[in-house]
């Protein structure tokens, strides 16, 4: 389907707002569904999420490297934090006993990333086709599984944070942000919006790039100390 046939998508249009709904009732479904389950079931719903993900994130990142696009072929690999955020709920949801590199840490990460960064592509989408394109549908499918795995595993698989968990994650976000910046500045991309805000986003308002991911983490700070104590251990 081109790009002529293809209706360009619009934020807070009926498809935009249809899409957040049924990404809404679907998580609240989801984990109200498993919830009532024992835990070895809610294991193995865990694990399936993750296959999905990983499943999801190989088509998608196939796709967009193999199909005619309107994207240059440097804005189609799989280096946005939202990819690299679905591998780290994979990691979460699949191997829930220690193992070589040992889970926590990618448990924390998929909460305070997804619940802080990734979810402002549902509110403000990076989209060039609309309802009812492929694109649309696998952005929105990919995003709400994000959600939905981020919310499974504190509400669901019982994960609560250790102590600082919400600053590590914040550090190896801004570890993200350091490494991606010298591939923007060769690849001319702008992964992790190093290099200027997209329009309609949140980062508009925290002054110019690259200067508004030193004001963002202020903001950043206070909304993950807050998730923080509501997913933090309980002193008995």
């Amino acid at each position: 389907m081109t790009g002529e046939m293809t209706p360009l998508f619009v934020r807070w249009s009926l498809p935009h707002w249809a899409a957040l709904g049924i990404v809404a009732l679907a998580a609240g479904g989801l984990l109200w569904g498993c919830r009532r389950l024992r835990m070895e079931s809610r294991l193995l719903v865990g694990k399936i999420l993750g296959g999905v993900f990983l499943l999801t994130f190989l088509m998608e990142t196939f796709g967009r490297i193999v199909r005619e696009h309107w994207e240059p072929w440097q804005d189609r690999l799989p280096l946005h934090f939202c990819s690299l955020m679905t591998l780290v709920c994979f990691i979460a949801l699949w191997f829930r006993t220690p193992w070589a590199f040992r889970t926590p840490w990618a448990c924390a990460v998929a909460y305070f990333g997804v619940l802080t960064a990734s979810v402002q592509g549902l509110i403000t989408p990076m989209l060039h086709d609309g309802f009812p394109s492929a694109a649309f549908f696998a952005f929105f499918v990919g995003h709400g599984l994000l959600l939905i795995s981020a919310l499974y595993l504190p509400a669901v698989l019982q994960w609560r944070a250790r102590p600082w968990d919400d600053m590590r994650a914040l550090g190896l976000c801004d570890a993200y942000l350091v490494l991606i910046i010298p591939v923007n500045i060769w690849l001319d991309t702008n992964y992790g919006f190093t290099r200027y805000a997209p329009a309609g986003t949140v980062l508009e308002y925290f002054g110019s790039a690259p200067w508004y991911l030193l004001t963002l983490q202020i903001p950043a700070l206070v909304l993950l100390r807050l998730l923080y104590l509501t997913v933090r251990v309980r002193k008995k």
